[in-house]
């Protein structure tokens, strides 16, 4: 594929794109398949605690920290309620965001394992403490699905056959994997990488428009309790870029994007892509250094995506897609909610 911004993308297009990996792996499932596997998979007992209502308030409700949380874990699902489990939340993902789910959850059992030589024995860290709930029916018009635990947030929902996932949430702490097979690898470290080659190629008076606030956040900003919040369309403008700038901003928005299933991120792209034109800002502020702590946030008329490393000597990194006209299936669920339960009730 060319390196060039497409506004009638399916996915923003780039040659070095995380896109182009997705598009070379075998395409799993629809998602209403994945889902009918999960619910028949359940027992009584894990029905309890994982199927709700698609009205239930638990649906807009998610914190990225750790802690108990309400759901089923995969700690205590059966073996096949846990592979139905992944291969829904795989589902929703690429190739490259199942490589990124994986590597998170790879740092999370290296943390566990350093929690329990401590003597650390009520678990806070864990590769299978991650609770799902879900809403509806996957026969209904409307279901969604959410997966919830340390670093990893991941809100689907299927409105007449479209799925959207926001908010999403990953992050990792330490940013690199600290050892075994995937020792230096960074679950998040692919779209940094590009933001910094962005900023790096700015001039003075570019740096100096796209250098939104006077220090780096303690955190990403559009996270829980921001759901609503709308985009802010701050720092420097993709029209104001040259060809070549223009090319790299592009490619850090594929690189996000391309973490999602194809489809997925078709539709969660749709209405920025063809109400909006492709309007885009592009935000960096800090150091275009591992080791030091950066922001970088893109921002659009209808969502943003932020990254952050700032805490921990830059080693404890989160990043956070959200849309607030998709957020928890968005104005699509809500007007499936009105029509359809408000009636029945």
């Amino acid at each position: 594929m060319a390196t060039a911004f497409v506004v009638g993308l399916g996915i923003v297009s780039c040659a070095a794109g995380l896109a182009a990996v997705a598009a070379e792996s075998p395409k799993s499932a629809p998602p209403r398949a994945l889902a009918e596997v999960f619910v028949r998979s359940l027992s009584d007992a894990e029905r309890k605690k994982a199927l709700r209502p698609l009205d239930h308030p638990e649906r807009t409700k998610w914190y990225f920290a750790r802690g108990d949380r309400e759901g089923l874990f995969l700690r205590d699902m059966d073996a096949d309620t846990r592979a139905a489990t992944l291969a829904l939340v795989e589902g929703f993902l690429s190739a490259a965001g199942r490589e990124q789910w994986r590597l998170i959850r790879v740092v999370e059992a290296i943390n566990a394992v350093d929690e329990r030589a401590v003597g650390v024995t009520t678990p806070t860290y864990g590769d299978d403490l991650y609770a799902v709930h879900f809403f509806g029916s996957p026969a209904d018009p409307a279901w969604a699905f959410e997966i919830e635990g340390h670093h990893f947030v991941l809100h689907a929902a299927v409105v007449d056959g479209i799925a959207t996932v926001t908010p999403m949430f990953t992050g990792s702490f330490p940013a690199e994997v600290a050892r075994g097979e995937d020792q230096g690898k960074r679950p998040l470290g692919a779209a940094v990488e590009v933001a910094f080659e962005l900023t790096r190629s700015f001039d003075d008076a570019q740096r100096k428009v796209a250098r939104i606030m006077d220090a780096t956040p303690a955190d990403v900003l559009w996270a829980v309790g921001a759901d609503a919040k709308a985009p802010e369309m701050k720092g420097l403008a993709r029209a104001s870029m040259s060809d070549a700038q223009k090319a790299l901003v592009d490619r850090l928005l594929a690189t996000h994007a391309g973490l999602l299933d194809e489809g997925v991120a078709d539709a969660q792209l749709r209405e920025w892509r063809t109400k909006h034109a492709g309007e885009l800002t592009f935000a960096f502020v800090g150091e275009t250094d591992l080791r030091k702590p950066h922001y970088y946030r893109i921002a659009t008329p209808c969502f943003t995506i932020e990254y952050d490393s700032t805490n921990a000597d830059a080693s404890h990194v989160h990043c956070v897609w959200s849309d607030p006209a998709n957020n928890f299936g968005g104005d699509a669920l809500r007007a499936h909610l009105a029509r359809e339960h408000t009636t029945a009730k």
